[in-house]
């Protein structure tokens, strides 16, 4: 069985399948071993995985400017209303939201 953890006072496999369930901050858990009825701790380890991809980047609609990674509309929130290009560099967009919180200011003035 994979996700098992050997008992460390009778050493029987005790089942671990619902061991990352409410898995606290620090990865430790107290657990009593089905055999023989000792509480032990676990720690759950993770082993890293690494995954690749090509780099991508997209000309700022605004200022033209080359940016790997750019704030979209509707995947960035919130996106200011008088906005009407869906994809920005950040420096374009800060801008454009200083905007739009600054009118909201001066409505409420």
């Amino acid at each position: 069985m994979f996700d098992t953890v050997e008992c460390p006072y009778c050493d029987h496999d005790n089942d671990m399948s619902d061991g990352l369930v409410d898995l606290p901050s620090d990865n430790k858990f107290d657990h009593e071993c089905v055999n023989c009825g000792e509480e032990f701790e676990i720690e759950v380890e993770f082993e890293p995985s690494y995954s690749s991809s090509k780099i991508e980047y997209v000309n700022c609609q605004k200022c033209r400017r080359e940016t790997r990674d750019p704030a979209k509309k509707g995947r960035t929130f919130p996106w200011p209303k008088q906005i009407e290009e869906t994809e920005l560099c950040i420096s374009c967009f800060l801008i454009e939201l200083e905007k739009q919180y600054s009118k909201e200011e001066e409505s409420h003035v």
